[in-house]
Parts: structure tokens; sequence; C-alpha cells
């Protein structure tokens, strides 16, 4: 139940913490592996998993469109409001069981911290309303998906700190929304000792963006979907 949804992305993250740092690294030896790791993967895994739960979620709970306390909105919800849980307690779970074998200090800031993981939940969640929605429209999406999923894990942020490129490449990288909430989580933790570039009020124009595009593709995604 609840536990594996916070015991799966805690065992995931630390197999690969554990493969990173069996790993020879050149370059950028500044920054500890196990923090780089835990803050760009855990974000990552969020997102992947709600959308997972959001795609054909109607298609999944016909039976409880039945009732009428129950909406097509709270059945998304509800997923998405699972997911978040989960992954913030795998998130503090990670902090802490790695704090206790002096791999992870405490972050620099925890208000930025917290501030960039609720923008990436935020962009998470708006996303699921979407892209949920217009699956059950058309199979297509449910298809296509994730392939597209993997394409943008380049432009996560997960494998890489903006401080590594140019100025002239950088800006044009944030443009990448969920890039921004890596960046002002890892901002958050490493604090000045690290250089972080993230926009907070473009992060959450963008959410805004997408969750009114969600919120509206939900509205009618009822008639789509034929209950029996």
């Amino acid at each position: 139940g609840f536990a594996w949804i916070v015991a799966q992305p805690v065992a995931f993250a630390s197999a690969v913490v554990v493969l990173w740092s069996l790993m020879p690294h050149s370059g950028h030896g500044e920054i500890p592996i196990v923090p780089f790791v835990v803050t760009g993967y855990m974000p990552l895994l969020m997102y992947r998993h709600m959308l997972g739960r959001a795609m054909r979620c109607m298609q999944a709970n016909t039976s409880l469109l039945y009732h009428r306390q129950v909406t097509v909105f709270s059945l998304y919800m509800s997923r998405i409001l699972v997911e978040v849980l989960g992954a913030t307690a795998a998130f503090m779970f990670c902090m802490f069981m790695f704090s206790m074998f002096g791999m992870v200090n405490m972050p620099d800031s925890v208000p930025t911290m917290i501030g960039g993981w609720l923008l990436y939940a935020w962009y998470a969640a708006a996303t699921a309303f979407m892209v949920g929605a217009l699956s059950e429209r058309t199979e297509v999406i449910e298809r296509f998906w994730n392939p597209i999923s993997y394409i943008m894990i380049p432009l996560s942020g997960t494998f890489y700190m903006l401080y590594w490129f140019p100025d002239s490449f950088r800006q044009y990288l944030l443009w990448s929304p969920p890039l921004n909430g890596v960046e002002m989580i890892r901002g958050g933790y490493f604090g000045a000792d690290i250089p972080a570039f993230y926009d907070p009020s473009y992060f959450a124009l963008v959410d805004a963006i997408i969750t009114l595009i969600g919120l509206w593709l939900v509205k009618d995604a009822r008639q789509y979907v034929e209950v029996e």
C-alpha cells in the first residue's frame, strides 16, 4: 500500500546513489555525489510516478462515478495527492537515512528547498491533470507519452547543474520549467557553496498556465469515457 509508494523511490534512489558513488568521477568534484543524486532523482521520480498514475485514471475508476459525491476532479486529485505525499515522505526519509551515515548535511536554506519542491510538485500535478485528461480522449497519448517523457529527462536538470554551462547557453536551458525546480532545490541545499540559477516567478507562472489547461481538459473528460 502506501508504504510501497514510499519504499519504491527510496530503493531506486539508494541504488542510483550506490552506483554513482562507485563510478569514477572527474570534474565538479566539489559537489557531494549523494545529495546531488537525491535532490535530482527524487523530483524526477515524483513527476514520472504522478503522470503514470494519472494516465487513463477515469477508465480505471468508472464505477466510482456512480457516487454523486465523486467527481472527475476528485479522482485525479486523490491519485495526485497520494503520489505527492509518498514522494515527499520518500525524499525526507532519504535525506534522514543518508544523514545518519554522514553522507548528507543539513540544507543551507530549508525554506528555499521546500519552495523548490512544492513548485516542482505543482508542475507535476498540473501536467498530470493535462496528460491524464488527454489520455481519456485518445490512446495515442498513452502510447507516446513514455518515450516523450524519456526525451524530456535531459531537460530536467537531474544529471547536471546550470553553472556547468556558459552563460550564452544557460539562458536557454532556463526555459525548461522542471530545471528551475531542481536548481531551486539544490540551491536551498548547497547554498552559496554551489552556484544555482532559477526563476521561481517564471516557474510558478508556467505551473499556473498548465493548471488552467489541465483543469479545462478534465472538465470535459467524462464525455469521452463510457460508464457501464
